[in-house]
């Protein structure tokens, strides 16, 4: 890793140590969409067609929940991700939809938090059954492994392709002659008059 990324990281950890619990999963899933639309973006042909789905209102890759479905379906994401960002996306969304009185104390959020499987450090003392302690660990862990994956996923970036010869769908009339060996026909006539 990086020493800048070590340094990054360091400090986001540091920034969601003292936010609130409302704070806490908005500003975590945040860092998590940013990864994921950066990674489509990494990987679609740059054209502008690829912001468009990502970035105008309304876009269809505009929300979290989009771009995590978007990257596990071409392969951007391994499971272990997709299902981990899944269910931190769900805390969001119960701190996020709720006026008042949602908590990790909550049982619906301790019951989300209790189903992350991201790996949870041994014999060091930590909290490991409270829900705040392991929905920032799972943010943790998953920002470590999304930090740098649009400059690996950049290296099978898409380009244009031309996937139908141009010349396959012109129109000819059998005057001019006839078509290349091999070029597939479809043959109009006009009726007569």
């Amino acid at each position: 890793m990086l020493l800048s990324t070590a340094e990054d990281l360091a400090k986001f950890v540091e920034e969601l140590k003292r936010e609130t619990d409302r704070g806490l999963p908005l500003v975590a899933a945040a860092l998590i969409d940013d990864r994921l639309a950066e990674t489509l973006r990494s990987f679609f042909c740059k054209v502008p067609s690829a912001s468009k789905l990502l970035d105008e209102g309304n876009s269809p890759l505009g929300s979290f929940s989009s771009r995590t479905e978007a990257c596990y379906a071409l392969g951007l994401i391994d499971e272990f991700e997709y299902n981990e960002i899944g269910l931190i996306r769900k805390v969001r969304n119960e701190f996020a939809h709720e006026k008042h009185g949602t908590s990790f104390a909550s049982p619906r959020i301790q019951g989300l938090c209790s189903t992350l499987r991201s790996d949870l450090p041994k014999e060091a003392g930590y909290p490991l059954q409270d829900p705040r302690f392991r929905f920032t660990n799972a943010v943790v862990v998953l920002a470590l492994r999304l930090y740098h994956r649009p400059d690996w996923v950049a290296l099978e970036c898409r380009s244009p392709k031309t996937w139908v010869d141009v010349n396959a769908t012109k129109w000819r009339s059998v005057e001019d002659g006839l078509p290349p060996p091999g070029m597939p026909v479809m043959v109009m006539a006009k009726p007569k008059s």
